[in-house]
């Protein structure tokens, strides 16, 4: 089943937020090897991964 619009666009801007909240943190002097980087990393990567489900079951193999 395909994604509507509404939802892909939400996906979008969890992206959006969390690179945000990473660029806010470095510009405030935070190191992204710290133990306080740690929850935006992982809200980064978790949002990424959750748009990248709409790419279908595998990545193909050219990008890896």
């Amino acid at each position: 089943m395909a994604t509507n619009k509404d939802k892909l666009q939400a996906k979008i801007q969890r992206i959006h937020a969390a690179r945000m909240r990473v660029e806010a943190f470095v510009a405030a002097g935070g190191d992204l090897q710290s133990r306080e980087a740690g929850p935006i990393g992982l809200e980064l990567a978790e949002a990424f991964n959750d748009l990248l489900v709409e790419f279908g079951p595998s990545i193909p193999e050219h990008t890896k």
